[in-house]
């Protein structure tokens, strides 16, 4: 289950816990504790971005706001080799 999650997120135009969760016919509590172990395993890197929109968002329009980070996904080399296994 876990190679169908790093698969769902690669294909994945937008990370949505939401969409994958429901992709996967899980609960999103089930998805998180897999994502978590993803990372643990190294096979995701996670980006939680910045509070403050000063980085990799500093030219949008609302650059400004206060958001809340998001949460952003990568997956890492080793995870590519576990999708391609």
């Amino acid at each position: 289950m876990l190679k169908e999650v790093l698969k769902e997120i690669k294909e994945a135009n937008v990370y949505s816990r939401q969409q994958i969760a429901k992709n996967l016919e899980v609960s999103e509590d089930v998805l998180e504790d897999m994502i978590k172990t993803l990372v643990r395993m190294g096979y995701l890197d996670e980006d939680l971005g910045s509070p403050t929109c000063e980085t990799k968002c500093s030219g949008c329009s609302v650059s400004s706001c206060n958001t809340i980070p998001l949460k952003m996904l990568s997956i890492t080399e080793k995870g590519e080799r576990k999708i391609n296994s």
